[in-house]
């Protein structure tokens, strides 16, 4: 088993060294572990959102040497890059390109220009509307997709963070959605944080996944950790769900390809 979703304190909203979460990691049935802390935003300044530009470097240079601290356990370097629009696409790929990821983690975080994860932001919800929220996100969602700038998609039905779930039937727009990731050879992740969050349900929904699964669509697990203690959290849960869904192994990856893969 894998956790390719660990943040640091860098990004601003999170707790814990670097070191720590790599301890409670050894405690753990994990095989290697990756940090893919948030990029700087590249279309606005939300220092509670994500890393300045200024500690990018330093971020690399962290993990990079951890590496050779925690020999004994693989750990990747990650990232989670969000999508804003097309305009935004060429610096965002720029950015990407100087480092050695092993995998960009793609999310859509903003719709409009709001967060849509923010509890501060609920508002917002009643004044857009549910199912336009919905609507917006998924498509942000095939754009990101399309622009080829992510690996692996992250949180794929973060909308139901809260709760809020739509009162129009969206199986079709979500179904083209994955056949987005289809045809960009993404990967999508099962990021078990949706548990620790009041929908009390990891993303995705089991009939999204599915979907990935009748489209041959690889996994990845995730806690989305932003504390020491969560890396790892319900991934028993997690395996059970994929493995019902007839899921057998999990991606690895080093230097954004596929390399191998785990059983489940």
């Amino acid at each position: 088993m894998l956790d390719y979703h660990i943040h640091t304190t860098l990004c601003g909203h999170a707790s814990g060294s670097m070191e720590e979460y790599i301890e409670f990691a050894l405690t753990q049935p994990l095989r290697e572990i990756g940090f893919s802390d948030h990029l700087p935003m590249i279309k606005w300044a939300h220092p509670e959102y994500a890393m300045p530009f200024e500690k990018l470097l330093e971020y690399v240079q962290r993990v990079l040497a951890l590496r050779q601290t925690y020999p004994q356990l693989p750990i990747k370097l990650g990232i989670e890059a969000d999508y804003y629009s097309p305009a935004e696409e060429a610096a965002t790929r720029s950015l990407l390109a100087q480092h050695p990821f092993d995998y960009v983690y793609g999310s859509v975080h903003f719709v409009e220009d709001w967060a849509i994860d923010d509890p501060h932001n609920l508002d917002q919800w009643e004044r857009v509307g549910v199912d336009t929220v919905y609507e917006l996100y998924f498509a942000q969602l095939q754009k990101a997709a399309r622009s080829g700038l992510f690996d692996i998609v992250t949180h794929t039905d973060l909308p139901k963070k809260f709760g809020h779930r739509p009162t129009k039937d969206f199986s079709a727009l979500i179904e083209t959605t994955i056949r987005s990731y289809k045809d960009a050879g993404m990967v999508v992740e099962i990021n078990t944080s949706g548990l620790r969050k009041p929908v009390k349900e990891m993303y995705p929904a089991i009939e999204i996944l599915k979907l990935l699964k009748k489209y041959e669509i690889p996994l990845v697990f995730g806690s989305d950790a932003h504390a020491p203690d969560q890396v790892g959290r319900d991934f028993a849960q997690a395996r059970q769900m994929a493995q019902a869904c007839g899921f057998t192994e999990i991606a690895v990856f080093e230097q954004r390809k596929i390399v191998d893969t785990y059983p489940l």
